[in-house]
This record gives structure tokens, C-alpha cells and sequence, in this order.
């Protein structure tokens, strides 16, 4: 990252005549942040991290290896796909991507590979090779994404409607889509087949938005499992390239943004926005947008009087899970290690709830590991990073395992701390040897992140990197919405709509429409067309 993007935030600058002021520089936040600039407002984003992106920033060591932090792959991001033509938008076309090739995920479950190809044929063709009795299912299931994924783009949009509006027609948009989204993944899958291995197999991405089939809304599932149908794409550069571009946009339309800018309150007067509290400063503006989380904003940034105001409880909604993570850095490249481009999902049977269930800190490798290869992924990577790669390895984690580390401070937690984090290393580094031997031997960094590493970089306080578990009560809450009934609150970010990098970006593209209104679309389309001048 190019640091004249961004300054560390400090009491006397100058902070006059703000329009917006964004709270956290994740993607919803610099997708709206960007779109309300190029509108010509005057926009400051304020993070409480020493980098911006949120989740799509990378992290560096001294040895040079880099790691991403939540990006992993992103979908529909061929050429004249739609999310496409928003990135573009957003970035002024500067941010390229690459396609992961023919299989972009492969689930090993237990012991059996089955590949997921881009294409929505070249997937159905290769489900019905596996299970050539289920094509009946399989047809159907792939219809019933279709149908699901065309009414949560209703119920998305209707997400910006205004209050009579929305109690007029709005109903219409959330009832049709509850037929999907208040029942879970296993309970739609269920009534197509009692085949557990195919309803494994259609499940083993759910890592993606962090929910085992019992516990996940069918309408997430359906959501992800779209998302990818035609493949897999990265960042060319690196995850933290999607931030970085999008800021050059956004600072070269006058806006700015501030690091270790750590906003403490969002300061309300008769149900009406005045501004935000850093420490003991307080800078005025005309709007505020939250974009770290709901329940950091509501319950850590508002007063009871304001939650009360928005009708905010989240007394049947639970966090999302968290994880661990292994980062890798190896002393060979991805091309003389053989490293592929795709993400391997392993399980070590077909049952996964009870995996996700009954997961420990010592056999959550054992059981289920997720593993990515960015340096594979970026064809970048070798340029800048001759004869090196990176593996990054993640299984399901629990805050409750680090409960008595939750008072320590990061990188001074204790060696207790640190030995958990070396077990689960020898843990995952088995898995890894056992599907990639070639890495045994050229091993050269390595770090472990636990739920308590996401909790004090993200304020998430069960560590959670997805917000709001994607679990059929999330769908039915009224006020997970770009507009609050705060005049000047806004909300964004994946809470407000789904997990992920182009879920985060949905939720921008609602707040800063849900702002500007149809001008919201009028500067995209002037944009679009001058592209295509």
C-alpha cells in the first residue's frame, strides 16, 4: 500500500465541512466512501487498523512474504459479468483480475476428490459423473439456486426502499424470498435427496459464508453457490490490490482517510446524526455510515436511547464463526512446487455438522481444513517474489478455546499462547504433507492467527470474520438496512447484505443509492459509458 493514500489520524488536522463520515475502511465502507465522492461529496473514512481494507488488506514481514487476509477468490468477475462492471467503476478499471482456471475448488471428503468446474454446464455435468442416479437432483437443485438467487435480488434491492414503500410493496419482495431464506441449507437440500455424500458435496463450500448445513439459511447457501458457478478469480497483486485502487479513485476525488483513527462514539441528537467522538475530539459532519458491523455499531458506538430508536436486538442472531489460520512461506515457487491454482476443502467424512459441532482446538485440522495458494493465484507473484510461495491454511476456531488469553495483549499473549498456536501448526502442517509432500523441507515462515487476532483488528468480539451468522433468523431482522430511523445513520458492510468481498460491495452500492438516490445510478452509467466510448 502506497502510504500518500492515507494519514494517520490526528486531533489537529483540519476536519471542517465533512458531508460523510465512514467508519471502518472495509469494502462496504470504501464502496460507499468512493461512490458518494465521485457524486462530489466531501467524504473522510476513519480506521481504527494501521492499515486500511478491512478484510481485503494484506499483511507483510520482514522476510517479504505476504499474506491476504480474508480474500481468497471472488466470482462473477468475467468481463461482462455485472459485479465486474462495478469494480471497474469503483477502481477506474486499474484493478485486474485472473481466472483460477477450470477447477477452482476441489472437496476431498473423506478420502474421495470430487472438482468444482466453472461454467453452470460444466458444474452440472461433472455432479451428475459422481452421482449419475441424482441427475433428477441435480437439475433441480441447480434450478432452485436460479429461482432462490433472482428473489434475493428483490429482496436486496427492496433493502433501500423508503418506510411507506417498503410497508406498501416491500413485503411482497421479503415474503417471497422467506419461502428460501428462513429455511437452513439442509432442510431445502433434504426434500431433494436423502443422498448425504451429494448434500456434503453441495455443502462443502460452506466455509464461504461460515455456517454448517443445519445452522446456515438456504438463501446464503444459494447466494455463494451462484456466486461461483462460473469460477474463481483473484486480484492480480494480491488481495490488498482491491483496496489500493479503490482508494487511488477515491483520494483523487477529494476524499481522505485516516489509520489508527479509533471512533469511540457516533454522537446523536433528536434522533438525528451531529457527528463522531475520537478520544476527546469531536468532528461534525452531515451523515455518518457504519461500516463496522451492526453490533459494534449499535452496541459500542449508539446509546441504549438510539438502539431503542432503531428497534435494534440481535437476541436470536449469534455472531458467525471464527477461525485459524496457518500462514506459509516457502523457499521454492508455486511453479517448481506444483502448487495449484484451485482451494482444496477437506473433510474427513461427509458429516459436517457434527464436524463443525464437535470441533476442538486440537482435532479442528484433523477434521476439516480449508487451503488456498495466493502466490499460485497471482501471476504477479513470482515477479516480485522470485523463487517463493504461500499456502494459507484454515480450519474452524472457537473464541471460548482462548478465553483466558482475552485480557492479553496481541503479541504479548504468553507462551502458553503461543504453544496452542504451535500445536494447531504441527496439527494442519499433517493435513498439508498428506496432500502436498513437495512442501516438506521448504517451509521457511509460518504464523498462526486465532480468533483473538480478528478481535483486535476488526473489534469483532467473538473473533467472527463474517458479522452476523448467515442463519435463516439474520434474514428476518427489519433493521439490516443502508437507511436507519437515526436521520444521518447509515449502515454497510457485509451485515447489511451477505458475506464476502462482493457482498460488503453490494451493501456500498445500497448505502450510497439509499443516499444519493437514482443519482446514485446516473454516475455509474456516465462512467460505464465513457468506458465504452
Amino acid at each position: 500500500m502506497v502510504n500518500k493514500l492515507y494519514q494517520p489520524y490526528k486531533p489537529n488536522l483540519d476536519f471542517s465541512g465533512l458531508d460523510h463520515i465512514v467508519i471502518g475502511s472495509g469494502m462496504g465502507g470504501l464502496t460507499a466512501a468512493t461512490w458518494l465522492a465521485k457524486a462530489g461529496k466531501k467524504v473522510a473514512i476513519f480506521e481504527r487498523h494501521y492499515v486500511p481494507g478491512g478484510f481485503t488488506h494484506s499483511f507483510k514481514r520482514k522476510d517479504g512474504f505476504q499474506w491476504d487476509v480474508g480474500v481468497h477468490y471472488v466470482g462473477n468477475m468475467a468481463e461482462d459479468a455485472s459485479l465486474r462492471g462495478f469494480f471497474d467503476f469503483l477502481t477506474d478499471g486499474k484493478l485486474e483480475w485472473e481466472p483460477m482456471g477450470e477447477v477452482y475448488d476441489i472437496a476431498d471428503i473423506e478420502g474421495t476428490e470430487y472438482f468444482f468446474k466453472a461454467g453452470k454446464e460444466n458444474f452440472r455435468k461433472q455432479l451428475i459423473s459422481y452421482f449419475p442416479e441424482e441427475e433428477k437432483t441435480i437439475h433441480s437443485y441447480l434450478k432452485l439456486i436460479e429461482k432462490t438467487n433472482n428473489r434475493g435480488s428483490a429482496f436486496f434491492f427492496e433493502k433501500i426502499f423508503e418506510p411507506w414503500f417498503s410497508k406498501s410493496v416491500g413485503w411482497i419482495f421479503r415474503k417471497r424470498y422467506s419461502k428460501f431464506s428462513q429455511k437452513t441449507t439442509w432442510e431445502v437440500l433434504n426434500e431433494l435427496t436423502n443422498n448425504q455424500r451429494l448434500i456434503a458435496v453441495l455443502c462443502a463450500q460452506c466455509g464461504n459464508y461460515g455456517l454448517s448445513p443445519k445452522k446456515s439459511s438456504f438463501a446464503a447457501h444459494a447466494m455463494v453457490i451462484g456466486h461461483f458457478l462460473e469460477g474463481g478469480y483473484y486480484p492480480i497483486g494480491g488481495a490488498d490490490q482491491i483496496c489500493e485502487k479503490t482508494l487511488e479513485v477515491f483520494t483523487a476525488h477529494g476524499g481522505k482517510i485516516f489509520i489508527n483513527a479509533d471512533v469511540s462514539k457516533i454522537i446523536t441528537k433528536n434522533k438525528s446524526v451531529q457527528g463522531i467522538q475520537i478520544g476527546e475530539k469531536f468532528i461534525p459532519c452531515k451523515s455518518v455510515i457504519s461500516n463496522v458491523g451492526v453490533n459494534n455499531t449499535f452496541n459500542h458506538l449508539l446509546t441504549e436511547e438510539d438502539r431503542k430508536v432503531c428497534c435494534f436486538s440481535l437476541k436470536n442472531v449469534q455472531p458467525a464463526s471464527a477461525h485459524i489460520c496457518l500462514y506459509l512461506g516457502l523457499n521454492k515457487s508455486s511453479e517448481t512446487l506444483n502448487l495449484p491454482k484451485y482451494n482444496l476443502w477437506y473433510y474427513k467424512h461427509d458429516g459436517i455438522d457434527t464436524i463443525f459441532n464437535e470441533a476442538t482446538l486440537k482435532n479442528a485440522p484433523e477434521n476439516f481444513a480449508y487451503i488456498s495458494f495466493p502466490s499460485a493465484k497471482d501471476p504477479n507473484w513470482e515477479t516480485k517474489n522470485p523463487d517463493t510461495a504461500t499456502i494459507q491454511a484454515i480450519s474452524v476456531g472457537n473464541m471460548d478455546w482462548f478465553e483466558e488469553y482475552k485480557d492479553s495483549n496481541w503479541m504479548k499473549r504468553g507462551d502458553e499462547y503461543l504453544q496452542l498456536k504451535k500445536n494447531f501448526e504441527k496439527e494442519m502442517l499433517n493435513i498439508l504433507y498428506r496432500f502436498f509432500p513437495q512442501i516438506e523441507g521448504a517451509i521457511v515462515a509460518s504464523e498462526v492467527s486465532t480468533p483473538l487476532s480478528t478481535e483486535n483488528f476488526t473489534n469483532y468480539k467473538s473473533g467472527e470474520i463474517y458479522g452476523l451468522a448467515h442463519s435463516p433468523e439474520r434474514f428476518a431482522l427489519p433493521f439490516l438496512r443502508p437507511k436507519t430511523k437515526i436521520k444521518g445513520l447509515f449502515l454497510t458492510g457485509q451485515d447489511i447484505t451477505l458475506v464476502g468481498v462482493a457482498g460488503a460491495m453490494l451493501s456500498g452500492l445500497l448505502c450510497a443509492t439509499a443516499i444519493l438516490k437514482f443519482r446514485s445510478w446516473k454516475i455509474f452509467k456516465e462512467v460505464k459509458a465513457k468506458k465504452n466510448q
